[in-house]
């Protein structure tokens, strides 16, 4: 009986158990709920296979399941079920396969598992069993396939693993293992192909006993805390597809001998203290589609032969001490869909037709480095990009318009630069053409000297923007109430500006902005209670300016601020009783003001608060003891005011 994939829901009906010559019962990716009947096996002395995968059955094993005893193929993956295996599960004699995956279940591995000699496969991934793996699993002498990934599993990897002859998948990732791999793990595993014991505790070096798993195709030993070399033996895993060790304490160079590894398609070194130079062997794994060797301490140029790669769709090598150029057969490469060189040393000019071949490429990070020259008008050739991240170079001369021509592009970060306007008018029609772009979320073109106007047709931008930041640009004029168009924005960030005139009311429309930096941009007049609208705001900068009159009493509305600076204004007045109701605060500074009056005792109540500083007011009265009970607070500045008493002596 057949009915997986369909609508069916309700619970599993107990008349099934009647049905005694049934052989075959898949009701997978459903909706069944409730538990499983209690007489299910009662009855059916010839079913083989039990299929329930992917409903939302809940409630413990039963013990009666046990009366399939010709059961071949059990599988209860992706539903609810919780408590432990039952110890029945062991007399399940002929099982071949246990798929019991995505569930709830807990405890320990049942030793009687061991008692299923018949099983080829068994996945208990995804659950919450603890505790060590149980000897009598080693009994298991038929298994291909074990994956117990995703656990609490504890205790060293057992050596008695090395006796699963037959054994082509073992996986043990995401549990909680310790101690050095047992020496002898592949001298008996001559089937091995995948091995992925990531995200433990292991430590030790890695053994060059690895080798003896000579028909290994995908090796990941990632995310543990194994120390030493990559050893040179690596380099017999001639069937090696994937290789993955990231994250480990790993030091010297990367071997030559990796350039050996002809087969293999995915090469991941990332965050390992390797040093030394990429070796240009590399260039003889034609098959690799990607590369990772990103955040370690690799120096010298990137080699040549990295351009012999045609087959490449990432390469990740950002994070390094990498120097030169970049080599121009990497601009050839047109299966590249993924470039990380963000913060090496990098130098040099980026070439006039530079996407002539990149026609794949989807995301380019030449950030922190120290490119210099122009923006090549040909960036907008590499028309499936999604995010472009060239911040903090030397890049020069005018920000392309045709960049507008991107239409899938996502984030455009040109931070930090000495970029300018293509515009010959005072209003920047880069902003203009960047409504092309209609997936655009992310904007970063601060510390600039764009030196213009911000247009109306900001407000043209894809409603998808989510992020504008044109910080110490040289900007002047009005900011454009347009701006307000943009409803989808979270941050905003117009600060170290000249600015005329006020802050537009549509900005108080933008209910979802999260961080609103407008510092040091000439502003004046009292502070607007719109402020009080922005319910999502937890950022707000408006330091340096010339705002006067009062801190509006509504501030208590805006429950998610942690970060308040109003710092060096003309503020007057008190402060609202209630401005201390923002007890998620972490960040305040009100200093070189006017505001006056005493200091309310309710402010001991900011238990985040890591800084505040009311420094140059006119604030009279006791100093609050309750101060003292600030846990966190590790700046407090009330100097030069008309305070009394005393504080704590650690601030």
């Amino acid at each position: 009986m057949a009915l997986g994939n369909n609508i069916l829901t309700g619970e599993i009906p107990s008349w099934l158990g009647v049905l005694d010559r049934l052989q075959y019962l898949s009701l997978r990716e459903n909706n069944f709920v409730g538990h499983l009947p209690a007489n299910i096996c009662d009855n059916l002395p010839n079913l083989k296979k039990l299929d329930l995968y992917w409903n939302q059955l809940s409630g413990q094993l039963l013990s009666g399941l046990s009366n399939c005893s010709g059961l071949k193929s059990l599988d209860l993956s992706l539903n609810q079920f919780n408590g432990y295996i039952p110890k029945a599960v062991g007399n399940l004699k002929m099982l071949e396969e246990l798929h019991l995956y995505y569930n709830n279940l807990e405890g320990t591995i049942p030793p009687q598992l061991g008692n299923l000699s018949f099983l080829v496969s068994l996945e208990l991934s995804s659950n919450h069993f603890r505790g060590h793996l149980p000897e009598g699993m080693s009994h298991l002498r038929r298994l291909s396939f074990m994956a117990l990934s995703n656990n609490n599993l504890t205790g060293e990897i057992p050596s008695w693993l090395g006796v699963l002859d037959r054994l082509q998948y073992l996986s043990l990732t995401e549990n909680n293992f310790l101690g050095d791999l047992p020496a002898n793990i592949c001298d008996n595993l001559p089937n091995l192909k995948e091995l992925d014991l990531s995200w433990n505790q292991l430590s030790g070096q890695i053994l060059s006993g690895l080798s003896n798993c000579s028909g290994l195709k995908s090796l990941d030993l990632s995310a543990n805390q194994f120390n030493g070399y990559v050893p040179k033996a690596v380099g017999n895993l001639k069937m090696l597809e994937e290789l993955h060790l990231d994250y480990n304490n790993l030091e010297g160079s990367i071997p030559e001998v990796m350039g050996n590894l002809q087969s293999l398609r995915v090469l991941s070194i990332e965050g390992c203290n390797l040093s030394g130079s990429i070796p240009g062997e590399i260039g003889n794994l034609t098959m690799l589609e990607g590369v990772d060797f990103s955040n370690n301490s690799l120096t010298d140029s990137i080699p040549n032969e990295i351009g012999n790669l045609l087959k490449l769709a990432i390469l990740g090598l950002g994070e390094n001490s990498l120097s030169g150029s970049i080599s121009v057969g990497i601009f050839n490469m047109s299966t590249l869909r993924m470039l990380d060189l963000a913060d090496n040393h990098l130098s040099g000019v980026l070439p006039s037709n530079m996407c002539h071949g990149l026609h794949n490429l989807e995301y380019i990070d030449l950030g922190g480095n120290n490119f210099s020259g122009a923006i090549p008008a040909s960036i907008s050739n590499c028309s499936k990009l999604t995010g472009i991240n060239l911040d903090g170079n030397k890049f020069s001369g005018p920000i392309p318009n045709s960049i507008g021509n991107l239409r899938r592009l996502e984030v455009l970060n040109l931070f930090a630069n000495n970029l300018t306007s293509e515009s010959s008018s005072p209003e920047l029609g880069l902003f203009t053409f960047l409504t092309g772009c209609i997936s655009l979320r992310e904007i970063w073109v601060g510390d600039n000297p764009l030196n213009g106007v911000l247009p109306r047709s900001i407000g043209n931008l894809s409603i998808s923007v989510e992020r504008l930041d044109v910080r110490n640009s040289g900007l002047r004029g009005n900011i454009p109430d347009s701006i307000g168009n943009l409803s989808n924005l979270a941050f905003l960030v117009l600060c170290d500006n000249c600015w005329t005139g006020s802050i537009p009311t549509t900005l108080w429309g933008l209910q979802k902005l999260q961080d609103l930096d407008l510092s040091n941009i000439s502003l004046t007049g009292p502070l607007s209670r719109g402020l009080c609208g922005l319910q999502s705001l937890e950022y707000l900068g408006l330091s340096q300016n010339q705002i006067s009159g009062s801190i509006p009493g509504c501030f208590n509305n805006l429950t998610s601020l942690w970060y308040l600076d109003i710092a060096f204004n003309r503020l007057t007045s008190t402060l609202p009783m209630r401005l201390w109701d923002l007890k998620g605060l972490v960040y305040v500074n009100l200093t070189s003001n006017l505001l006056r009056g005493p200091l309310a005792p309710e402010m001991g109540e900011l238990k985040d608060l890591t800084k505040l500083d009311l420094s140059n007011n006119q604030f009279s009265g006791k100093i609050p003891s309750t101060i003292w009970s600030l846990e966190s607070l590790d700046h407090l500045s009330l100097a030069n005011n008309s305070l009394q008493g005393s504080i704590p002596g650690n601030l």
